[in-house]
């Protein structure tokens, strides 16, 4: 079973909103168009604001989460899921303000991490993608979220944005936990296939792909295939704001093992729609 470090990415969740916040806090034009985003910074502010607001409330059971997984289709993805579910809360959301959209996200992360402990932490939530999580892999999600589009939004302006290792790792943990509801069933049919993900500076994880599904646990016996990823590029990449390639090129993501071609496949055998 893959871990994720509560209390570490609690803290990490607070001090990535206190940076999302500060820098909202900067921006003059609230409707400053987002890169790679149909949002802008104001909506893409009240997207972070709400989405911990909304996760708060599937903590405490104050959120039916009926009525957004109604908005899907039947055979919509995780990914379709939560992007009707997220365009659904900003539709209900109306503030744009920004100053009051960067106060407001300070005091969402606080209230969200403060209910962690009111589910066992091996609880499983239903979330608006259709799948469970537990509050700590929640918790990593939510990081994910203040972390890439803190990106998003400092790239909207030209600000600086570092990610550091730490947070990066922090965020894949939580994303290993999931891999498995992600899987591209399509594309992993047929494919018997052990990788080893190994992460500079942190674990190392074994993914399994048996004809169209997955299991993924620690690093254990010869993989077929291994992957050594710099964490924050590999962050990047599976978020959609750096190519594959880039990365591949300056040796931030290689492939090795006895069958190193299946490293290619690798980002096809996942899918976020």
């Amino acid at each position: 079973m893959i871990g994720v470090d509560l209390a570490g990415t609690q803290d990490a969740l607070r001090a990535a909103a206190g940076r999302v916040s500060a820098l909202v806090t900067t921006v003059t034009n609230p409707a400053t168009a987002v890169p790679n985003l149909t949002w802008t910074v104001a909506e893409t502010a009240a997207h972070l604001v709400i989405s911990l607001r909304h996760y708060t409330g599937l903590v405490t059971g104050e959120v039916d989460i009926r009525d957004y997984l109604g908005l899907a289709p039947e055979h919509a993805t995780p990914g379709e899921r939560g992007g009707i579910a997220n365009a659904q809360l900003l539709q209900e959301f109306t503030e744009r303000d920004l100053g009051r959209l960067a106060d407001m996200l300070v005091s969402a992360a606080d209230g969200f991490i403060a209910v962690g402990g009111r589910r066992p932490p091996d609880e499983p939530i239903v979330t608006s993608n259709g799948l469970p999580m537990t509050v700590p892999i929640m918790t990593s999600a939510m990081l994910g979220e203040q972390l890439i589009h803190g990106l998003d939004i400092a790239r909207a302006v030209g600000a600086a944005w570092p990610i550091s290792r730490a947070d990066a790792l922090r965020v894949i943990a939580g994303v290993m936990a999931m891999v498995p509801d992600y899987v591209d069933r399509q594309q992993a049919a047929g494919l018997h296939a052990a990788y080893e993900l190994r992460f500079r500076g942190g674990p190392r994880y074994r993914m399994t792909i048996d004809d169209g599904t997955a299991v993924v646990g620690p690093a254990t016996g010869q993989a077929d295939c291994w992957i050594s990823a710099e964490p924050v590029a590999y962050l990047l990449v599976g978020y959609g704001r750096c190519g594959q390639w880039s990365s591949i090129l300056r040796g931030k993501i290689v492939a090795g093992g006895r069958k190193p071609w299946l490293g290619l496949k690798f980002g096809r055998l996942l899918t976020s729609a």
